[in-house]
C-alpha cells in the first residue's frame, strides 16, 4: 500500500460526527496512485508549521474503469454507485469482486514543504465500512500512514510527500496490524446504500503532540442508475432497426 498525502487545517481533533473538512475544494496538482485518476475535485487544507513547514492534506473519491462517475456537491460530499467491479476480463474471481474492488475509490495525499520530513509529524487515515450516518470516529479504522510507509519498505525520514488510491474491498482494509492498521471490524459490503466517511489527520511529532489540522469528505453510495443504462441500450438498439428497415 503507497501512501502520499497534502492538505491540512488548523482545527481541533475531530469530533464523533461526520462532516466535511477542508479549506479548499477543487484542483491538487497531485497525482493519486495512477495516470488518468482525476485531481480536480479534491477537499485540501495546507497550513504553515513552527514558521518553515507546509503541510498540505487532501481526499477525493473516483470512479474506478468505466464504471458511472463519481460525482460531488462541490463541497466535500461524493456520490458513488453500488456494487462490485465483476464481468471484468481481468478478473480471475469472478462476482462478488474481492479483486477488482467496489465501484470507487477514495485517494489520499500527504506533503510536508520546508527542512521537516514525513517522519517529523504524525499523520493518521480515518476509514470507514459503517453504511450508517455518522459513524462515531471511534468506530473507523485507522493507518498510522508512517508506520504503513515503512511496512512497505519505505523510509518517511527521507520523504516529503505519499499518496495512492485505494479501495475498501481491498483485503488490508479489514486486518489489523499492530502500530500500522486497526481495523474498524467487519467487512466493507459494496452493495450497502448510506454513508462513508473519511479523515486525514496531523499531529506534532513530539513529547506533547498537538494537533496541526485535518481533512475530511464523505462518500455517500447511491444505487446504480441501471434503468437509465437499459434504456439507453434499448434506444441504441431501437436505432439500429431504423438503420436497417430505412429504404436504400
Amino acid at each position: 500500500m503507497k501512501f502520499t498525502i497534502a492538505a491540512l487545517i488548523m482545527s481541533a481533533p475531530i469530533t464523533a460526527m461526520a462532516t466535511t473538512v477542508f479549506q479548499t475544494f477543487g484542483t491538487l496538482p497531485v497525482t493519486f496512485g495512477g495516470s488518468g485518476i482525476p485531481n480536480n475535485a479534491v477537499a485540501a487544507s495546507s497550513v504553515f508549521v513552527n514558521g518553515s513547514d507546509q503541510i498540505t492534506l487532501g481526499l477525493t473519491a473516483h470512479g474506478r474503469y468505466s464504471n458511472p462517475t463519481v460525482t460531488n456537491n462541490g463541497a466535500g460530499v461524493f456520490y458513488a454507485g453500488s456494487g462490485s467491479n465483476c464481468g471484468i476480463a481481468t478478473d480471475p474471481v469472478g462476482c462478488p469482486s474481492a479483486s477488482q474492488g467496489a465501484l470507487w475509490n477514495f485517494g489520499f495525499f500527504v506533503g510536508v514543504s520546508g527542512p521537516s520530513h514525513l517522519s517529523d509529524y504524525n499523520f493518521n487515515l480515518y476509514y470507514d465500512f459503517n453504511p450508517g450516518a455518522n459513524t462515531p470516529v471511534g468506530s473507523l479504522g485507522v493507518i498510522n500512514v508512517n508506520n504503513a510507509i515503512i511496512a512497505g519498505g519505505g523510509n518517511p525520514s527521507t520523504m516529503t510527500v505519499t499518496q495512492d488510491s485505494q479501495n475498501l474491498l481491498f483485503s488490508s482494509f479489514s486486518v489489523s496490524i499492530p502500530g500500522v492498521i486497526t481495523a474498524p471490524g467487519g467487512a466493507f459490503n459494496p452493495n450497502a446504500l448510506g454513508e462513508y466517511s473519511f479523515y486525514l489527520t496531523a499531529t506534532t511529532n513530539t513529547a506533547f503532540p498537538a494537533a496541526v489540522g485535518t481533512v475530511g469528505i464523505d462518500v455517500q453510495v447511491v444505487p446504480v442508475p441501471t434503468a437509465a443504462w437499459l434504456l439507453g441500450s434499448g434506444l441504441i438498439g431501437l436505432a439500429g432497426i431504423a438503420r436497417k428497415r430505412k429504404p436504400v
